[in-house]
């Protein structure tokens, strides 16, 4: 599997409209502290013009939503999440706003989210500086920048599509590449509730505390951390097959149909082969079982080198 692009500041840069994207708009004096108590990560000593990946759960520990939680101002945030499922987290997080002072607002439809692989200052019309630091932001008014990797050279514009004067690419397979280089998950429709937060690597990634207060599912996420063993975790696989696999697409052992192994999250095109982030029993990846796409005796599977260290705990 091909490392991280590696992007120079002088190097063309190539804009991907991430339409699959929303954002969810939080304002408000509790603002921080509603939030706070929604969501796996610390949100309360996120400083300003600053992100972080987070994620939320149900009662339950299983994911609703894996999203990143940009802080523009003392009280303000913004959450960037599939849009797919933005239409069923904004009534959820509605729900338990009750007396707090708390404005939820949806994405206009004059924002519009933007990935940037190459330097972002070399685009006219965005008006905003690169930070040179990850999980960083540039803001000015409703448009914002943030660094998602300044080394291989990956921001996120969330702003006014008109900014961009570069015509846009709406291959956003390239993006989806990289997340999946990069260990970054995706939870839609098809895989809401289906995992807690380790099955797909957000302790790995930062977006799990576990010394922070309550929220929904926090005891049984905090029990898998601390007491139980992970049985299931994300690793990044190839295969030579050019259909495209899709989220909850399952995973078999050869020759066992009967035998599920695994999960898609997502998946996109390389160079020479696909490339599939998929959670796995940690069993069939220890013992190198052969695994199948789709069924027993589908394109086979293999597991490629991770972005990061995974736990075989």
């Amino acid at each position: 599997m091909d490392n991280k692009q590696q992007m120079k500041d002088d190097s063309p840069s190539q804009i991907i409209q991430l339409g699959n994207l929303t954002s969810l708009h939080v304002t408000g004096s509790d603002a921080n502290k509603f939030l706070h108590a929604q969501f796996t990560n610390d949100l309360s000593n996120l400083p300003v013009n600053n992100w972080q990946y987070s994620s939320y759960c149900t009662p339950k520990g299983r994911l609703l939503a894996f999203m990143t939680i940009a802080r523009l101002d003392e009280n303000e945030f913004l959450l960037i999440l599939p849009a797919e499922i933005g239409d069923n987290i904004l009534p959820r997080l509605r729900m338990f706003v009750m007396r707090d002072d708390v404005t939820i607002t949806p994405q206009d439809e004059n924002t519009s989210i933007t990935g940037i692989l190459g330097a972002a200052d070399n685009l006219s019309g965005i008006g905003l500086t690169q930070k040179r630091e990850d999980g960083k932001l540039s803001r000015d008014n409703n448009n914002c920048l943030l660094t998602i990797s300044y080394e291989s050279g990956r921001f996120l514009f969330i702003g006014e599509s008109v900014k961009l004067k570069a015509n846009p690419s709406a291959d956003r397979n390239n993006w989806t590449l990289l997340d999946i280089q990069t260990g970054i998950p995706a939870i839609v429709l098809a895989t809401q509730e289906t995992f807690v937060p380790q099955m797909v690597n957000l302790d790995l990634i930062g977006a799990v505390n576990f010394k922070k207060g309550c929220y929904p599912g926090q005891e049984i996420v905090a029990r898998v951390h601390y007491l139980g063993k992970i049985k299931q975790r994300m690793f990044a696989v190839e295969t030579s097959s050019n259909q495209l696999a899709q989220p909850n697409d399952k995973i078999y052992i050869a020759g066992q149909p009967d035998k599920v192994a695994g999960t898609v999250i997502q998946a996109a095109i390389s160079d020479s082969s696909q490339c599939l982030q998929v959670v796995l029993q940690t069993k069939a990846v220890d013992e190198n079982l052969d695994l199948r796409l789709g069924t027993s005796d589908g394109e086979k599977l293999t597991v490629g080198v991770q972005p990061y260290s995974v736990s075989k705990d």
